[in-house]
């Protein structure tokens, strides 16, 4: 796992860090976990060349890759995180939640990739537990995209996976 930007305040990365093994070991198998390569950026709208990415990164805020597998045969996935849901203050949590919710959201679909729960088609639709789906449209918040399952998962799961960390961080289970 490696955390990536020029954004962070000290500690920043670290509980970025704890919260992603946090989501990533409720859901996943530590030997597939071992298989597992992530970067997760967090990025501001300027870093970005592609007016394509420019646009989606504006709408979306935050996304997941899979990247194939590595010559080792470890999956690759990238997240990128928008700075924008950083917060200006002293106090972590207020500064990250909101970064940390996107993260989550992005980490349930590291999940389902991690765990055969969904797979890519090249022509752009998907297959998530066992139903193959038609594509997304690009670029847009539609009916399709907020009725996908792996979107429901996603979005029910993100705030949640944020208040049992936090909740572990104030209970002393999680030390940051």
């Amino acid at each position: 796992l490696s955390i990536t930007g020029n954004h962070f305040n000290t500690g920043d990365k670290p509980a970025i860090r704890k919260f992603a093994n946090f989501v990533l070991r409720k859901f996943v198998r530590k030997g597939v976990l071992r298989k597992a390569k992530i970067t997760i950026k967090v990025m501001h709208v300027s870093e970005f060349e592609d007016e394509d990415d420019i646009r989606d990164f504006r709408m979306y805020r935050a996304w997941c890759t899979y990247d194939g597998n590595d010559y080792d045969g470890a999956k690759k996935f990238t997240v990128i995180l928008n700075v924008s849901a950083m917060r200006k203050s002293k106090n972590i949590k207020t500064r990250l939640k909101n970064l940390m919710v996107d993260l989550g959201h992005e980490l349930v679909h590291v999940k389902q990739y991690l765990n055969g729960e969904m797979r890519d088609y090249v022509d752009g639709s998907y297959k998530f537990l066992g139903n193959k789906y038609d594509p997304i449209p690009d670029g847009e918040f539609s009916d399709e995209y907020f009725d996908s399952p792996s979107e429901i998962e996603a979005y029910g799961r993100e705030q949640g996976l944020c208040i049992m960390f936090w909740h572990k961080v104030k209970t002393g289970e999680i030390v940051l």
